[in-house]
């Protein structure tokens, strides 16, 4: 994993920041966040689960999450009308971006105007951007790594969160080879590949580490995997400092 995450930390070298203090956009109507993106971000009821952990990390604020209409990869959706209304509906605290096309066998390359475009998009809305890039496909460790480096590289050009969810995924599973992360196809997330997915949007969104968060009962998965998620989620951005929302993001 080590010499994985170094491949990673050579690819963003060149966008590399000083450390600075992690954002926490709340406002007085408490945290709002709008998910952008196809199964993925929706599947598991992984926007559910974001809003229980920011509800037991942040007391005594409201918490609001919404998936944006339709499932469509972000190219796909700058004509639709559908989502820049529901972008335009509410002031969303912070919107996740997910579903940027790219090559599975990593031999082709897709466009990334329309994500760096949606990023123009909420922010200009006052909003936070993040940038959510996929986990890999059950057995293809590679793909995670290089999807979050994609990802960077749009960082890069328009700023924006990265939220390292591949790279968390790959901890966790370098930790625990029976960790089931994903569902019976391979592809999509399990209850827990949700959970942790949601622990790395948390710590992105408020800037608090995940594995501060208590075992939440409610939670369907045992106190045991609960916490190597959280520990997988924080050792990601410790890893990746420069995928933290910093203040650098200007609205």
């Amino acid at each position: 994993m080590l010499a994985v995450i170094g491949l990673v930390l050579a690819a963003t070298t060149a966008i590399a920041q000083p450390a600075e203090e992690p954002l926490d956009r709340v406002t007085a109507t408490g945290y709002r966040v709008l998910l952008i993106g196809n199964s993925h971000s929706s599947k598991n009821n992984l926007p559910g689960l974001l809003a229980t952990l920011i509800t037991e990390g942040q007391a005594s604020t409201n918490v609001h999450t919404e998936t944006a209409p339709r499932w469509a990869f972000l190219a796909d959706r700058l004509g639709d009308n559908v989502t820049q209304k529901k972008l335009e509906s509410d002031r969303w605290t912070h919107v996740i971006l997910q579903a940027q096309k790219y090559s599975t066998s990593g031999r082709y390359y897709y466009p990334t105007d329309a994500a760096e475009e949606w990023i123009r998009r909420v922010k200009l809305r006052g909003s936070v951007p993040i940038l959510f890039p996929e986990w890999a496909r059950r057995g293809n460790d590679e793909e995670g790594q290089r999807v979050h480096a994609l990802h960077m590289s749009i960082a890069s050009r328009e700023s924006a969160c990265v939220a390292p969810v591949g790279i968390a995924w790959q901890i966790a599973l370098d930790a625990n080879r029976k960790l089931r992360l994903h569902a019976s196809d391979g592809n999509h997330a399990s209850r827990k590949g949700a959970l942790l997915t949601a622990y790395v949007l948390y710590q992105a969104i408020t800037g608090q580490r995940a594995d501060d968060l208590p075992t939440v009962d409610t939670i369907k998965v045992d106190t045991e995997t609960q916490a190597a998620l959280r520990s997988a989620a924080s050792e990601a951005y410790r890893l990746l400092p420069d995928s933290a929302c910093t203040a650098s993001l200007t609205m």
